[in-house]
């Protein structure tokens, strides 16, 4: 046995129970002295090591899976305070780790708008970065120059995000055809539709139902025709997946039938305060099975307002201004008894983003779906109306926070660090922890720098209005370093 497998045993198994070696005569090492049996192993391992590296010979280059060498880039590299700021970010980001990925992205966006580089000793940092963000290596190009697509071509993971880069696979596994479709409808639906239409037959039922869901990208009226092919297929997962994308089609022949059935249903009642009256739908003849609505079942009872639901949610909303001869806000007044029914309006008006509908119901209840279907100058406004009348609990307000636009205009921004500041506003603060720093305007954060100095208990308070003032802060000094 050779003097460093002796090592190896004596390591693995303990010096208690193998002796250690002697040292190699020829290698001239002596031990300083009396050591134990552990100090004598220790360092005749740290011997064994340097003469086992010392003694390796450099391999043969593979000439032809050389790369070739990293062309020159055009834009200059970042330098001076905007290099420090991004080396600080990468090696020790002062904030956590989601505001450090979003000074990151400023700082690429930065760059880029300045016709600069990531300096190329950052580069293997910023990829690696990318390789477990996808939200960074989105904003890669231009920033890393032509030596950082260079280092993406070697191999980076972080290649498979960014436009026109993207892996192609070459195998027949469902889970790659429906990526892969998903990018064709992204760039091309008139052509993503054509292909699924093509390759129809060969799915399976279940492959089918989740090929359907790539029409949900870019759907209008030309998806119709495939969509109505789905109706007659046999297995319920296939209908059910074609019926809920016909929902969102307020001008198809689907949702005509189903204002054929609503409109009967419906009867205006009253003189001075005229509602509706609304009727269950009757037992459905196989053309309201194949749009979707539920047949007999073959025990208990029908679900007959879970019917009415379908038929509500897959009719134009106009059915309802109709039957009332009044616009949306008076026609929802008329159903103030009617819930469930106002559920199902509110369903299909966010499914539409019907504008008109939106407005009338948001005046009602405030609800995230319909907050996005409003003009962007519309929303805060809309929000702002149910924070001040203080009908908003924390949990509801942080949801109908988080999809705003970002950064929030001045009003929004002040009325929301104003709840932070009250005395029961430390829940509010842990939800919305995640993107207030990024959402607040920099005249509303400065409130919370302000706030930062009182004397708070709540830590939750304390750590959001802290992320709040050092990503501004950091953000600032992006700003005046790119000048």
């Amino acid at each position: 046995m050779t003097w460093v497998a002796d090592l190896r045993s004596a390591a693995l198994i303990g010096t208690g129970r193998h002796a250690v070696p002697a040292p190699v005569p020829g290698l001239g090492f002596r031990p300083p002295g009396e050591v134990s049996p552990e100090e004598l192993l220790l360092d005749q391992a740290a011997l064994a090591d340097v003469i086992t590296r010392a003694a390796r010979r450099p391999g043969t280059a593979d000439a032809a899976n050389t790369p070739d060498p990293a062309p020159a880039d055009v834009a200059p590299p970042a330098t001076g305070e905007a290099a420090r700021l991004l080396d600080l970010l990468l090696s020790q980001p002062p904030v956590g780790q989601e505001l450090r990925m979003r000074l990151v992205i400023d700082w690429l966006q930065f760059a880029a708008r300045a016709g600069l580089c990531v300096p190329h000793r950052s580069l293997p940092a910023v990829l690696a970065l990318a390789e477990a963000r996808p939200a960074v290596a989105a904003q890669l190009l231009p920033a890393i120059g032509i030596r950082g697509r260079w280092l993406l071509g070697l191999g980076s993971t972080a290649s498979g995000t960014l436009p026109g880069t993207a892996a192609t696979g070459a195998g027949p596994k469902a889970a790659e055809a429906a990526t892969e479709l998903e990018r064709l409808r992204r760039s091309d639906p008139a052509a993503a539709r054509d292909r699924l239409r093509e390759d129809w037959d060969g799915f399976s039922a279940r492959e089918r139902a989740a090929q359907l869901g790539v029409l949900a990208t870019g759907l209008g009226p030309d998806d119709e025709g495939l969509l109505e092919r789905a109706l007659d297929e046999k297995a319920k997962i296939v209908r059910d997946a074609a019926a809920a994308l016909l929902d969102r089609l307020p001008g198809s022949a689907r949702a005509q039938r189903m204002a054929t059935r609503l409109a009967p249903l419906l009867r205006v009642k009253g003189l001075l305060r005229r509602q509706f009256d609304i009727d269950l739908p009757p037992d459905p003849d196989p053309a309201a099975v194949r749009d979707g609505i539920a047949p007999l079942p073959r025990t208990g009872e029908p679900d007959r307002l879970g019917r009415l639901d379908t038929i509500i949610r897959g009719a134009p909303l106009d059915v309802w201004t109709t039957a009332a001869g009044r616009n949306p806000a008076a026609a929802l007044a008329m159903l103030d008894r009617e819930p469930r029914v106002v559920e199902s309006i509110f369903t299909a008006a966010a499914l539409r983003s019907d504008v008109e509908w939106a407005r009338a119901l948001l005046d009602l209840r405030a609800d995230a779906r319909l907050l996005s279907c409003l003009p962007a100058a519309e929303q805060e406004p809309a929000l702002l109306r149910h924070i001040n009348s203080g009908t908003l609990q924390p949990m509801a307000l942080a949801a109908l926070l988080r999809d705003v636009p970002r950064p929030w205009g001045l009003p929004l921004g002040n009325a929301v660090v104003e709840l932070l500041a009250a005395k029961d506003g430390g829940y509010l603060a842990e939800l919305v922890a995640p993107f207030l720093p990024l959402a607040l305007p920099p005249d509303a954060a400065a409130q919370c720098h302000h706030l930062l100095q009182r004397s708070d208990d709540d830590a939750s308070r304390r750590r959001v209005f802290r992320d709040v003032v050092q990503y501004q802060s950091f953000r600032q000094s992006l700003t005046e370093a790119f000048r």
